[in-house]
């Protein structure tokens, strides 16, 4: 038998365990559909509904007395499940009540009973149907925001040597030496260093956050607060690669196909401008009117280039550039 790992209630690594305790986890609500499982041989974690057809048809071969003629890992005649809409557990479709499109598992019925008597008729949507609710634009430009304030201070503190070694340099006399290492050059280098390194820090801790936020716990902290988690197509958790080429697709080239357009714009105008100013009388005014137009030009730019950002608002799983890429949806957990 295979042994099986789990995430428990809390989201906590658990086991390894056989597919019988996988199955009697799910009895008794420890183990629920969207709980994740894997054994040595997959390539990531996957919902336990994904595998408990297959260990219901094992088990009903067994209790028949043909364990034996269904070795692991092949198939057995099917069984089809149904998830319950009341507690979210896997049962055998048989033994369940429709309750309109929804599924009453049989150790729920007294309690979803008692919340009918309680609240009255509702209406349940199926639970067995695989279906991902997709967090929406607006939300999702609120948890980058919260990432960016949260990723301030770490980020920061990486810069800490460029601050320090400014200030150095901003107190000393100004008759130093260009020339010397102690001198103004001198400092010049220093500053340029302290800088690089600085944003080398930045952009580890950036790489680090994401890839291994996403790879462990499915989101940021900016996702996590407003309730939502990165997912596969199909739902199932990123792997720490896929975690990683959806930040390369987010950061660096959403940086290319952004900033880069709407800079060059920018310059490209107030350079023309400035250019025209220069054979005409009034400079000032020319030199001005160049910046308001430029200025104008690179916000337009900007907010047409950051659709890469926006498509997000009009796409029917709300997927921006790097989701599509990446192949990964924002669901809500």
């Amino acid at each position: 038998m295979a042994a099986w790992f789990y995430t428990d209630l809390l989201a906590t690594q658990q086991g390894p365990v056989d597919e019988s305790t996988l199955l009697d986890l799910n009895r008794s609500g420890q183990l629920k559909a969207k709980s994740l499982v894997w054994r040595e041989g997959m390539e990531g974690w996957i919902p336990f509904r994904d595998i408990a057809a297959d260990l219901f048809a094992r088990e009903a071969a067994a209790n028949e007395g043909d364990a034996t003629s269904q070795p692991d890992g092949e198939s057995s005649p099917a069984v089809p499940i149904g998830v319950c809409a009341h507690s979210g557990r896997i049962y055998p479709a048989a033994e369940m009540l429709p309750y309109g499109a929804a599924l009453i598992g049989p150790d729920c019925r007294d309690d979803f009973l008692q919340r009918l008597m309680e609240v009255g008729a509702e209406s349940i949507a199926d639970a067995t149907e695989k279906t991902q609710d997709f967090v929406g634009f607006w939300w999702r430009t609120l948890s980058s925001l919260l990432d960016y304030l949260i990723k301030m201070i770490p980020s920061g503190l990486f810069m800490v040597p460029y601050y320090i070694t400014a200030v150095y340099a901003g107190s000393q006399a100004p008759g130093s030496d260009p020339d010397s290492i102690e001198g103004i050059t001198g400092m010049s280098v220093m500053m340029v260093a302290a800088y690089g390194f600085g944003m080398l820090g930045t952009l580890a801790f950036s790489i680090f956050y994401e890839t291994w936020m996403v790879g462990k716990y499915q989101a940021t902290l900016g996702k996590i607060i407003i309730g939502a988690k990165v997912v596969n197509p199909d739902g199932s958790r990123l792997t720490y690669k896929r975690a990683f080429v959806r930040w390369l697709a987010k950061k660096p080239l959403n940086f290319i196909l952004v900033w880069i357009p709407s800079t060059a714009a920018f310059v490209l105008v107030v350079a023309m401008t400035v250019s025209l100013a220069e054979r005409g009388d009034d400079a000032g005014a020319s030199a001005m009117l160049g910046m308001m137009t430029g200025l104008f030009v690179y916000l337009a730019v900007l907010a047409l280039c950051s659709g890469v950002y926006w498509m997000a608002a009009f796409d029917s799983e709300k997927r921006a550039l790097h989701d599509r890429i990446a192949a990964t949806r924002v669901v809500k957990k």
